[in-house]
């Protein structure tokens, strides 16, 4: 019989074990056989790993967990890990996005063995980092997380990609090594890296660890936040996710980017500066939502201005859960604000990767990124094979769920922050950020329009390929999704806040989504991003949104933002 333990690991051990026997197959198999195991490879790695994910539902919705040292080890010797409510979710929010970008790469490419193989190690890579309980295993997994990304993102053959892999590692592996820095830092003070060890060791001290543990900590967050591409720490990403494969883009934004956040709540929660630290991100997140949104808007590029969001999102998302931290998970506001966090980021797992799959099949149909250029490709999606518009109707889901037009989850995400966030003064940075984002994204649904501008595209011309059932099923799969989040919120909602408050006894409170002020808050939200929109494509709005398009940016400005950020973060602790 399997245990509870054995089930903990099958999201890690299982895409591990089926990226073994995809690069099995492209070393010694030919080429009929060698796909046979590719996909009997993936079926294990991303298939699998749901029936561990059920079968340990009842354990984490009485907040049971696993826990201990793998291999058998002492503890403070061997690598601690816990599997809990918050890896489950976790899990849940990785393999929905990563099966679903899969199967569209078979059809858009990347593809073959190699490519699934490293896509499975990535996958298993993000379990990992939300299992882990153990500092200097944080680090591995990070490391691993980033290789795999370095090598899917550089697989694209877009001009570029590969330029793009090369700032991402180096700014990445920088950020680590500072990482590491701070992992001695703990080291040293705590003598284990081991959760509940460093917890054990700080309370036990007088001043919890003193000044070397405040630097440690602020050298940690700063490197983490820079892989959740928090301003000033996100000028990676908008040309690494830009240039990837269009697959590889929808989970670098739905899952990558997050995951190493509610990772490092973990590390956070261990010290009393951890608080300090939440605060000054959530801080940051509100900015990144705002500021990001608006960089967004004025780009030309279709699938940079979804970069962008990303970062804009993402600043939502940290935003709650900064807070979160800020006033402690053993709080009703702090179960609220994490159960808003991480409802906005499966949320926008999905309406994200939504628009990256549908936007990206439309500029590979018509050769055109250029949102000013690019029209009719709703025909000429239909020219190339798709007789009904998937295409164009997933796109239409995604933007809305996006701009939080109800019933879309999108609009229960935002809503979600919203109310937990209302008294907060975070909460005016993202009302502004939500009417930019109707704004880019009337913007970006102009690519569909079929008026034929002077200069645009040739709606007789196209790009290349057909739309195929593993482009458009995916697409089906992630907008079903989108709306059902919207339709089914109550039963979403509870069992996310259940997982978080973990039968504290605080009673379930569930927010009146679809009440007469928030209803009429999206209206006003929306008509606002349609006027900023008009005023945009003024010829004033143009000049201003080519300047903030054409601002200067270099490779030396990312590591002067890394370090800046690292100054404010130690400054804040100290202060």
């Amino acid at each position: 019989m399997i245990s509870a333990a054995d089930h903990a690991f099958g999201p890690l051990i299982l895409p591990l074990l089926g990226a073994t026997l995809c690069f099995l197959s492209k070393a010694f198999l030919q080429k009929g056989a060698e796909k046979t195991l590719e996909f009997v490879g993936v079926f294990i790695g991303l298939v699998l790993p749901w029936v561990s994910i059920a079968a340990l539902a009842p354990m984490v919705l009485r907040g049971g967990a696993v826990q201990g040292v793998m291999g058998g080890w002492f503890a403070g010797v061997g690598i601690a890990y816990r599997f809990d409510g918050l890896a489950w979710l976790v899990n849940i929010l990785g393999y929905s996005v990563a099966g679903a970008s899969w199967l569209y790469s078979v059809g858009a490419g990347p593809r073959g063995p190699a490519f699934s193989g490293i896509f499975l190690i990535q996958t298993a890579a993000l379990a990992a980092t939300v299992m882990t309980a153990d500092l200097f295993n944080l680090f591995v997994c990070l490391e691993v997380l980033g290789v795999a990304s370095y090598v899917l993102v550089a697989s694209s053959d877009k001009p570029g990609a590969s330029l793009a892999a090369f700032s991402y590692l180096l700014l990445s592996s920088t950020a680590m090594v500072f990482f590491l820095v701070g992992l001695l830092g703990f080291y040293r003070v705590t003598g284990t890296l081991s959760y509940e060890g460093i917890r054990a060791a700080l309370q036990a001290l007088p001043d919890s660890g003193g000044l070397e543990i405040l630097l440690s900590l602020a050298l940690i967050t700063a490197s983490v936040a820079m892989r959740v591409a928090v301003m000033p720490l996100y000028g990676w990403l908008p040309d690494a996710h830009a240039m990837a494969p269009h697959a590889i883009s929808a989970v670098l934004s739905g899952v990558l980017i997050k995951t190493p956040l509610f990772a490092l709540s973990r590390v956070l929660l261990l010290v009393p500066a951890g608080t300090a630290a939440g605060e000054l991100m959530g801080y940051a997140g509100a900015l990144t939502a705002l500021v990001a949104v608006i960089i967004a808007l004025s780009q030309k590029d279709a699938k940079r201005l979804l970069a962008y969001h990303s970062i804009s999102q993402i600043g939502y998302v940290v935003a709650a859960w900064g807070a979160a931290i800020r006033v402690g998970l053993s709080t009703r506001s702090g179960i609220t604000l994490m159960t808003a966090a991480f409802l906005h980021a499966f949320f926008h797992a999905l309406f994200k990767g939504l628009l990256f799959l549908s936007v990206g099949t439309s500029v590979d149909r018509t050769g055109e990124r250029d949102v000013y250029r690019l029209r009719g490709a709703a025909r000429i999606l239909r020219r190339t094979g798709e007789r009904f518009p998937v295409t164009l109707l997933s796109f239409a889901v995604g933007a809305l769920s996006i701009s939080a037009i109800p019933p879309l989850n999108g609009f229960i995400s935002k809503t979600a922050v919203s109310s937990a966030l209302k008294d907060n003064p975070l909460h005016s940075l993202l009302y502004a950020a939500g009417i930019a984002t109707v704004a880019s994204f009337v913007k970006l649904s102009r690519i569909y329009w079929p008026k034929k501008d002077a200069g645009s595209t040739d709606e007789t011309a196209a790009g290349s390929g057909r739309t195929t059932p593993a482009i458009w099923i995916p697409q089906i799969f992630l907008a079903a999704l989108c709306v059902a989040g919207g339709v089914a919120v109550r039963p979403v909602y509870t069992l996310v806040f259940r997982i978080f408050s973990r039968n504290s006894g605080i009673a379930l409170r569930i927010p009146e989504f679809y009440s007469s002020g928030n209803l009429g808050k999206a209206l006003l939200v929306t008509a606002a991003g349609v006027l900023l929109f008009l005023l945009a494509t003024t010829a004033r709005g143009s000049l201003v949104m080519a300047r903030i398009r054409n601002r200067p940016r270099s490779f030396q400005g990312l590591f002067t933002s890394f370090a800046l950020g690292t100054a404010a973060m130690a400054a804040w602790l100290l202060i």
